[in-house]
C-alpha cells in the first residue's frame, strides 16, 4: 500500500511539474519566440540557461536584446543585459549567465526575464523564473 501511494505522489508532482514548466510565447505575428528557462546549480551559485527559438516559418528576427529584473538585494548576476544575435528561424539559441545568491537566510525568489524590441518600450516576451532555495553560502 504504502508502495502504491508513494507511485501515486510521484506521478502528481511529475505532472504538476510538466504543468509548471509551460515554455512562453509571444504574441506578436511578426516576432513569434518560444523561451524556455534551466537552472542548475545547488547555489549559492546557479548557471540560468535562456534557450529562444524564433518559430516563424521563414523570416528571422533581429535587434533583440534580453534583460533581467530581480531583486539586488538577494541575487547578483554577472551580465543582466544581453544583445540576441540573428534569430534564424527553427533554431535554438541558448543564452547562458550566472546569478549568485546573496541571502544565507534560506530564500529564494522570482527573477523575471524580458526579451525587448530595440526601440519599443512593450516587451515581446516575458518570463517568470522561480529560483531554487540556496543550499548555502560557500566559504570566502
Amino acid at each position: 500500500m504504502d508502495l502504491s501511494r508513494l507511485r501515486l505522489a510521484a506521478a502528481r508532482a511529475y505532472v504538476k511539474a510538466l504543468e509548471s514548466s509551460l515554455t512562453p510565447m509571444s504574441a506578436s505575428l511578426t516576432e513569434p519566440l518560444k523561451m524556455n528557462a534551466v537552472v542548475q546549480g545547488l547555489g549559492p551559485s546557479f548557471k540560468l540557461t535562456l534557450n529562444i527559438q524564433n518559430t516563424a516559418s521563414s523570416r528571422p528576427v533581429m535587434n533583440l536584446a534580453i534583460s533581467f529584473l530581480y531583486d539586488e538585494n538577494l541575487y547578483s548576476m554577472r551580465t543582466a543585459f544581453f544583445k540576441i544575435p540573428l534569430l534564424v528561424p527553427g533554431l535554438n539559441y541558448p543564452i547562458d549567465t550566472f546569478v549568485e545568491c546573496l541571502s544565507d537566510k534560506g530564500i529564494s525568489d522570482i527573477i523575471k526575464v524580458f526579451v525587448l524590441r530595440e526601440g519599443k518600450s512593450a516587451p515581446l516576451l516575458t518570463a517568470h523564473i522561480n529560483m531554487p532555495v540556496s543550499e548555502g553560502l560557500a566559504l570566502n
